[in-house]
């Protein structure tokens, strides 16, 4: 009897393992007016693709179903035609394994959490920030508009919005489990807290520091991100702007947008000292740094001096340890200068396959690119006038996307320069090996490839040091 106990609770364990997770529901103005929705789910414990999951389905009669596995809490987004259902309130809900959500949307040109029906298992973690996002939305609309607030007014409306979603946090009694209410309380602390540290960040007012001191240290506004596992799910960026705005009266002034990734040695010192004793903090915030720093630059003997701190100062139980240490082998093998390109095989708008091999004998300039970038948007002309001006140095520019081909067609000439040889990562977007292999984080992303199929660097930014990148290309 005993070992049939044992039996019976293991295969009611696996099952629970492997259970689906389900989000459905009816869209009125769907029917009979096809939409296309598109899910995606995003594991909190991958800094380099965090999108583990993402699911389009096209409705016809105004009913939807997706179902996925995760075996822990993620943050989940549902779009119709590039627009998230849950905002104006939040981009993202909290989902949990086994969960069953039941959404119904009355009007899809009214969207917002607060404006659909949901039902369901799983639904408490949805009230409960309903709650909260019902008083701290009432509080937005009494704001002027943004661009007509004075920093001080920026620091004040935030402060009371904060004490709002602490007021509802702390007076809550419900059944929800602590971590995941944590966690919630930290993700609508970010919504709130992001456009204020925009501002701050770009900010020369004299007063800055003043009120950064008052409103967020004093206040201890950076906690909630630091409890548990919060950080991998929400505040990580916001806490590497804590770091310079306390050390730095006006960051702006002082260090520049690029600090993090130019010194990146004194900003891993920064971490340390102000999270090395908050394991979680510290762990996400080195790793992320990492990633970031081997995904921009070449491989040299910079990136194995602070791959060498990034080892000496994180702990050996740190989630991001693999993700770090497989991004610095694959930039150590893939993004050292005279190391073979990628042996890319891709199709053009006409379905041709081009392969590396086909361009022996000229250098390739090639802008990795996704329609509604907009980096990529300015990229485009820069290297259209590029391609008239360097023409003659026996040089192919070829412009790669990572979107669906449909979107891919859409973008040409307006997110890539209408010039190149347009190819695209044939349906695998951003999961392409050669996406992987050149570790691409951000976008537009550069490479440059000499004559004979070898990485020759990543040149300088033609959008703002053309001359810089002219010199790059003609001293190879």
């Amino acid at each position: 009897m005993k070992k049939l106990s044992i039996i019976c609770i293991l295969v009611c364990w696996s099952l629970l393992c492997h259970s689906q997770t389900k989000i459905a529901g009816f869209i009125k103005d769907a029917v009979n007016n096809p939409k296309e929705l598109v899910l995606t789910v995003y594991d909190p414990l991958s800094i380099y693709n965090p999108q583990i999951i993402e699911d389009t389905i096209v409705t016809t009669n105004g009913y939807f179903d997706f179902n996925f596995r995760i075996q822990k809490s993620m943050n989940v987004s549902i779009e119709i035609a590039g627009h998230s259902i849950f905002f104006p309130g939040t981009f993202e809900l909290v989902v949990s394994p086994n969960d069953s959500l039941n959404i119904i949307i009355n009007d899809t040109k009214k969207l917002g959490i607060l404006n659909l029906e949901i039902s369901g298992r799983g639904i408490e973690k949805v009230d409960f920030k309903k709650s909260i996002l019902q008083e701290v939305l009432a509080i937005y609309k009494t704001d002027p508009k943004y661009q007509d607030q004075n920093l001080l007014f920026k620091f004040l409306t935030t402060d009371r919005k904060l004490t709002v979603i602490d007021s509802i946090y702390n007076s809550y009694h419900g059944n929800l489990d602590a971590d995941v209410k944590s966690q919630i309380r930290a993700g609508l602390y970010e919504s709130v807290l992001e456009s204020l540290f925009i501002s701050a960040m770009r900010s020369d007012n004299d007063s800055l520091n003043t009120y950064f001191n008052h409103f967020i240290i004093e206040k201890d506004r950076m906690k909630p991100f630091c409890e548990g596992q919060n950080v991998f799910y929400s505040g990580g960026s916001l806490l590497s702007e804590f770091i310079l705005l306390s050390e730095y009266k006006n960051p702006i002034l002082y260090i520049g947008d690029q600090y993090r990734i130019d010194s990146i040695s004194n900003y891993s010192k920064l971490i340390t000292k102000y999270f090395g004793s908050t394991a979680n903090v510290k762990n996400y915030l080195l790793s992320k740094i990492m990633v970031s720093y081997l995904n921009s630059r070449i491989f040299n003997k910079s990136s194995e001096e602070v791959y060498d701190f990034y080892v000496k100062n994180t702990d050996e139980n740190n989630p991001f340890l693999a993700e770090v240490t497989n991004t610095y082998n694959r930039s150590q093998q893939s993004l050292q200068v005279g190391k073979p390109f990628f042996n890319f095989s891709l199709a053009d708008t006409a379905g041709k396959i081009h392969s590396l091999s086909n361009f022996k004998g000229k250098i390739l300039i090639i802008d990795f690119w996704f329609t509604g970038c907009s980096g990529c948007r300015q990229m485009a002309p820069a290297l259209d006038l590029l391609e008239k001006k360097i023409k003659d140095l026996n040089i192919e520019f070829i412009s790669i996307n990572v979107d669906k081909k449909e979107t891919w067609l859409k973008g040409i000439g307006q997110y890539s320069s209408s010039g190149s040889l347009q190819l695209y990562t044939m349906e695998q977007k951003f999961h392409h090996p050669i996406i992987k292999s050149l570790n691409i984080l951000g976008y537009p992303a550069l490479f440059v490839v000499d004559k004979k199929g070898n990485l020759a660097g990543i040149p300088p930014d033609p959008r703002s040091s053309e001359a810089e990148f002219i010199r790059f290309i003609k001293n190879m």
